[in-house]
């Protein structure tokens, strides 16, 4: 058997002041116009902010426009790295250097996604993915794996898109080798689905 765990977690960065149609209430997507509209003038607030001196205020209107790009965006991966340890929040991380895995040596990846849609119902956002893998080796033959392995919903005040999660694979039990790591993950809310093929090889011991 080879060993897993995933850990996640949403960072939420600050109260975003929102005008309508920025988040997804019921998992369609924002039309890309609204979306470019709404992330074109929220700029332009915080260059006018900049000028006037209110830097605070053009932080906000940028997360803003941020919002509104995220939730216009089809849902994507947008990072999947391989890491030298679990990641310790939202982009801190060490980026591991490309080659085999030592025997043994536990894999790590630091996945972020793009375009997660909202719910937003009581004053209360929500948001949340589930995730599939399969281990695969070159001939394509499944070796391992687990569907549903992970189901993260997330409830908050304040919207952020600053969401990440991790993942860990144990290699003890693989001999050494090439292999695929077939990540499926799922937007909770709109139900769209992402695959990605993250290639790894073992050495020799």
């Amino acid at each position: 058997m080879m060993t897993l765990s995933l850990t996640r977690t949403l960072l939420v960065a600050g109260v975003i002041a929102l005008s309508g149609g920025l988040l997804i209430g019921d998992g369609a997507r924002a039309q890309s116009g609204n979306a470019a509209a709404e992330a074109r003038a929220a700029v332009a607030r915080a260059a006018e902010s900049v000028t006037a001196g209110r830097p605070a205020e053009a932080v906000e209107a940028l997360r803003e426009a941020t919002l509104a790009v995220w939730s216009a965006a089809p849902f994507d991966l947008t990072r999947v790295e391989a890491t030298t340890e679990v990641a310790a929040g939202f982009r801190a991380f060490t980026p591991r250097e490309p080659g085999p895995y030592a025997a043994g040596e536990t894999l790590h990846l630091y996945i972020e996604p793009i375009g997660l849609a909202y719910e937003f119902e009581d004053g209360v956002y929500t948001l949340g993915m589930t995730a599939d893998f399969l281990v695969l080796d070159t001939d394509g033959t499944v070796l391992g794996g687990q569907r549903n392995f992970a189901d993260v919903p997330f409830s908050f005040h304040a919207p952020s898109t600053r969401v990440y999660m991790t993942m860990s694979l144990g290699t003890e039990r693989l001999p050494a080798g090439d292999y695929v790591i077939q990540l499926t993950v799922h937007d909770a809310v709109a139900g769209d689905t992402v695959t990605r093929e993250v290639p790894f090889s073992v050495a020799a011991p």
